[in-house]
């Protein structure tokens, strides 16, 4: 069994990373680190802090402890963009009245017409 502590963080999130089809390049950019610094982290070859870690699990969509330990369970990894997105429009629709909801409704069917001719 592998001993350094710092190389099995680094295999757990690249096993994450890759099991959601998730590039190096859009996961440091989600997590506001660089991709180089994210490749040696990945290997076990520098050493991130608990809040950089912190901050790896959140671009993954994971609890930070998965990083430590594989779940028991399998659980819902990163947001695609199309989810996020329908996400942030629910939450800016939520306390809008009916009338609003069918008039923005009727907007949005109205721009995938034009948009498809």
């Amino acid at each position: 069994m592998e001993k350094n502590i710092y190389r099995i963080l680094g295999k757990r999130i690249r096993e994450i990373r890759e099991k959601i089809g998730v590039t190096q390049e859009k996961l440091a950019f989600k997590a506001k680190i660089s991709p180089s610094f994210l490749s040696h982290v990945e290997r076990g070859t520098k050493k991130a802090s608990l809040e950089t870690m912190k901050r790896i699990a959140d671009a993954l969509g994971v609890p930070v402890q998965s990083l430590f330990y594989p779940p028991k369970e399998p659980i819902a990894y990163l947001e695609s963009d199309h989810d996020l997105f329908t996400r942030r429009l629910e939450s800016l629709v939520r306390d809008k009245g009916d009338n609003f909801k069918k008039m923005l409704w009727k907007m949005a069917n109205y721009l995938a017409k034009e948009e498809d001719g």
